[in-house]
């Protein structure tokens, strides 16, 4: 869906007869930015052809990716964002600047080699101005059901991340942990079979007792944990223990009941989605005054990120 932000932009148009003639245009451009080099934040558009950039000098894209614990010392709560200070533009080491042209501007940031004709019609820069960034953090463990429906809702707030439900006790709660019964097997593994039209009706459930696998710490119901049936190889992982390939993986075969007693829990790795919002207060150009212009969100492979953790067993 295509999201606008509107300026009201007053341009003297130059004529033949120079009569001062005042044009109104309203500019619409996509609600995302990219970024390049150290640090150039741009949009562009055709039809007219436009662009704003803004250009900041000692600024750390990755600063704003920074999270802490909301408990110092913790590994496995959720974190917070460091708060980002308000950037003033100066014209000179921050500037911000709103362009026409009279062809397509393509390829006129991050390159090496900037095309030798660009065809700028106008530059404006503004020497005034305020920058903020807002940084909003989504996690999630990626097994494939959604937060909602990872949670008992105790509280009955219908919010996952308030006293959120932790099955296996970890520490990890259930919406951000990718093995929510602690078996060293994935949830997402475990076949939950998630759809909008059964929720987790569907769900695996191995030796029939009614827990689904992925809640179930001894799946097929030999007395043996999921996480102890590493008989073969003993690697935190009981999906390669397989003693009869007609069955299947050990822990899923009742005829299979050998034990090696597992200490740790494997590695967890969670997603993470953040977006980066900018907007800008108190520009001022000859043809343009905007008390607030919402810049969007930024574009970027960099936004999407994770972060491992290792509860402790």
């Amino acid at each position: 869906m295509r999201a606008f932000f509107s300026l009201l932009v007053t341009v003297l148009v130059l004529t033949s007869c120079n009569d001062g003639d005042i044009i109104t245009t309203e500019l619409d451009f996509d609600n995302t930015y990219k970024a390049c080099g150290d640090l150039v934040l741009y949009k562009t558009k055709t039809s007219p052809n436009e662009s704003l950039s803004l250009q900041l000098t000692g600024v750390d894209l990755e600063t704003f990716f920074e999270t802490q614990p909301i408990e110092p010392g913790s590994l496995l709560v959720e974190l917070v964002l460091i708060q980002q200070p308000t950037i003033t533009i100066n014209g000179t080491t921050n500037r911000f600047n709103y362009r026409t042209y009279n062809t397509e501007p393509v390829n006129l940031f991050c390159n090496d080699i900037p095309p030798a004709n660009p065809g700028v019609t106008n530059d404006y820069s503004s020497n005034v101005g305020t920058v903020l960034f807002t940084t909003n953090l989504v996690e999630d463990d990626n097994d494939g059901i959604p937060a909602a429906f990872e949670d008992e809702n105790l509280d009955g707030d219908n919010d996952p991340s308030t006293m959120p439900t932790d099955t296996d006790g970890d520490g990890l709660p259930n919406y951000l942990d990718p093995d929510d019964d602690g078996d060293n097997v994935n949830t997402s593994t475990e076949n939950p079979n998630y759809s909008v039209e059964l929720g987790l009706s569907d769900a695996q459930d191995t030796d029939g007792d009614g827990t689904p696998d992925y809640l179930d710490t001894d799946d097929d119901a030999d007395d043996v944990l999921t996480r102890n049936e590493e008989s073969i190889s003993q690697n935190n992982n009981p999906t390669d223990d397989i003693t009869n390939s007609a069955v299947g993986p050990d822990y899923l075969n009742a005829e299979v009941a050998e034990s090696f007693t597992t200490t740790t829990y494997k590695a967890h790795t969670i997603r993470q989605e953040f977006s980066i919002q900018l907007v800008l207060s108190g520009i001022v150009l000859p043809v343009l005054i905007q008390d607030t212009l919402d810049f969007g969100f930024l574009d970027s492979p960099i936004t999407s990120k994770t972060r491992t953790v290792t509860p402790t067993f």
